[in-house]
């Protein structure tokens, strides 16, 4: 799949808060939005087309704990010109739906200087939209998510983080390892570019695509 994607900008309602790795203080939180645009054209004549809309916030319930939560509005389209793992038969389908939705908890285990290490457990929902990688539009959810996250922080409210991620897929079985970074440089008090980048690895259950 070929992905292009737009920097971020993240409105951070609080001067000081971080995302990634560093949990936020209580009663303070960030809000990231951005946009992405992404193409699949795969063998036998199959073609996806996403754009979408993202939000995620974090919310500091206390120093240690935070709350995540993201969702996206999607413009989808979907072109399968022959039966495969996904689709029994040959169809075309176009939307615009919320889809991406996840939520979930992280907890500081380690801050020391510049360093942040934590913990996240997350949920994803089922919706309208695209739930899952290579799985037909408004299935999906319910997959539970594990994370460890390491940051460092530098300059004036610069970090750069990486992530590594067992996502536990529900009724389809099997799993997927993700390895996420980002690295945030900010602009002004109040906002930031962010780059980023996500790599998944989806073990393969008899029949179905692995990816």
């Amino acid at each position: 799949m070929i992905a292009a994607c737009v920097p971020l900008l993240a409105g951070v309602l609080a001067g000081e808060a971080q995302a990634g790795a560093w949990t936020q203080k209580r009663g303070e939180g960030v809000l990231l939005t951005g946009y992405s645009t992404h193409w699949l054209t795969a063998p036998g004549g199959t073609q996806l087309r996403k754009s979408e809309i993202s939000f995620y916030a974090e919310y500091g319930l206390v120093d240690r704990v935070t709350l995540v939560g993201r969702f996206a509005l999607q413009s989808l389209s979907e072109t399968r010109a022959a039966p495969d793992e996904v689709a029994d038969t040959a169809f075309s389908n176009a939307l615009v739906a919320v889809g991406g939705t996840e939520a979930g908890v992280r907890l500081r285990l380690l801050e020391t200087g510049p360093w942040a290490l934590s913990a996240q457990l997350s949920r994803t929902f089922e919706s309208g939209g695209e739930n899952r990688n290579n799985q037909r539009f408004g299935t999906g959810g319910a997959d539970v998510e594990t994370r460890l996250l390491a940051g460092r922080a530098f300059g004036r409210d610069g970090f750069a983080d990486i992530q590594l991620a067992r996502r536990s897929l529900a009724e389809r079985g099997g799993e997927e390892w993700r390895f996420d970074s980002a690295v945030g440089v900010p602009v002004s008090p109040r906002w930031r570019i962010i780059t980023e980048t996500f790599s998944v690895r989806a073990s393969r259950r008899p029949g179905a695509p692995a990816y």
